[in-house]
């Protein structure tokens, strides 16, 4: 094929490029799975795959090779996801922008522990601002893991959580603070009114089950005791935990104004203890790029300003 058929079979083939396939692209390469990147898409294995096969047509590169139950990106493919991280964010913006409605439309991902203390500040604000803002909250797992790619494709528009690390096209800003509390069921029939480990009898525990470093840093300053203890429920839910707290001789390390919340609600009771409480910073999250930017700035400073009135 000579250099002028060459220009033309290229011509042809950039026509079939499409955002899409940008999309489904850089969520394989975040994920390093078709099926994980399915999921966050909500989309087929099947589907993921043939927009892969496109891409592979057009650029000329397999992009992602096989590596034991990961896909591995290639240089082309690490070449062309860092020239398109930033761009796609804009464009997916600007595309949004062309379509807005009257109403805002925010959506939130944020595990139920921080929906209850956020949800009603945002309304709040939204009330206060005279804007009419539809919100949507996306309930997601306390696996830090699985929810930064929804924030990168634009799934959702604000993330609420701990403290972690970002990459460059990412804000995050401290909103408040939070103290860890040691509970137990009111009727506990060894506990009154405190827990000194060491000195006190065993008791069984409850943990979070989460990759958060928080969690992880909880469990290392209490090492022993996180060790010693014998463990009767890891859930993902600090619901599920207070609820087996309630019915059961089990203690556990929940945030004190959750505790506050429901200690009624679950019949628990504060403990005193020579147990390093932790503190947890309360952060939101949104991407550089986005054309609320401004708007999410004064979100942001409502929060902080009264995290503690709510």
């Amino acid at each position: 094929m000579n250099t002028k058929e060459d220009s033309h079979h290229l011509q042809r083939k950039n026509k079939r490029l499409d955002l899409n396939l940008l999309i489904y692209f850089h969520t394989v390469y975040q994920t390093g799975s078709v099926k994980y990147a399915a999921s966050v898409l909500n989309c087929s294995s099947p589907n993921v795959s043939q927009s892969l096969q496109k891409l592979r047509d057009i650029i000329g590169d397999p992009l992602f090779i096989r590596d034991g139950q990961r896909l591995s990106a290639t240089t082309v493919a690490v070449r062309l996801y860092e020239e398109t991280k930033d761009n796609i964010h804009e464009l997916l913006y600007s595309v949004e922008n062309l379509s807005k409605k009257s109403q805002k439309r925010l959506i939130i991902e944020c595990t139920p522990y921080f929906a209850i203390k956020i949800i009603p500040m945002i309304t709040s604000f939204f009330d206060s601002k005279g804007i009419n803002c539809e919100i949507i909250n996306m309930a997601h797992s306390v696996m830090e893991s699985a929810y930064w790619e929804r924030l990168t494709l634009k799934k959702v528009d604000i993330i609420f959580g701990v403290e972690t690390d970002l990459d460059n096209s990412k804000i995050g800003y401290c909103v408040g603070t939070n103290t860890g509390v040691l509970v137990c069921r009111k009727d506990h029939p060894r506990l009154d009114d405190s827990y000194i480990y060491g000195s006190d009898s065993i008791e069984s525990i409850t943990m979070l089950y989460s990759d958060y470093s928080i969690i992880k840093k909880i469990r290392n300053v209490n090492v022993e005791f996180f060790q010693n203890s014998p463990c009767t429920l890891q859930a993902k839910s600090l619901l599920s935990i207070c609820s087996h707290i309630s019915v059961s001789n089990s203690i556990g390390i929940i945030p004190k104004n959750f505790y506050m919340k429901f200690k009624d609600a679950f019949n628990l009771k504060c403990l005193e203890t020579n147990l390093q409480m932790p503190t947890f910073n309360h952060y939101m999250y949104f991407n550089k790029a986005s054309s609320e930017k401004a708007l999410y700035k004064e979100l942001y400073t409502y929060l902080h300003n009264n995290y503690d009135n709510f």
